[in-house]
């Protein structure tokens, strides 16, 4: 994936073509990958951007998301134009620190 994605948890890029079965595991912990949607959460320079539906391999164990090239290809275009895209809409999110429990 582009720069985009470099705060954020990293999501590997698969091809869901793909017949071999091993490829159907978690390389993580080896849980079952399963067809689904995710959201990811990318901070760029201060900015807190969500892309939420975005079709991935999931696991049934860690939640680990595995994104085909082409759905790499759309949250890096999303990163990429978000100034002039119209959000679907807008959250507030709280923010905590860990100094506020010592």
């Amino acid at each position: 994936m582009g720069v985009g994605l470099q705060n954020a948890k990293e999501a590997k890029v698969i091809s869901m073509n793909d017949t071999d079965e091993s490829k159907n595991l978690c390389d993580f912990c080896g849980g079952e990958l399963r067809p689904g949607a995710t959201e990811i959460e990318v901070r760029i320079n201060g900015e807190l951007v969500v892309i939420e539906d975005l079709s991935a391999l999931i696991c049934h164990q860690c939640g680990e998301a595995y994104f085909t090239a082409q759905v790499s290809r759309q949250i890096d275009d999303i990163l990429a134009r978000r100034k002039e895209l119209t959000p679907l809409r807008y959250e507030s999110v709280p923010v905590f620190s860990p100094s506020l429990v010592g």
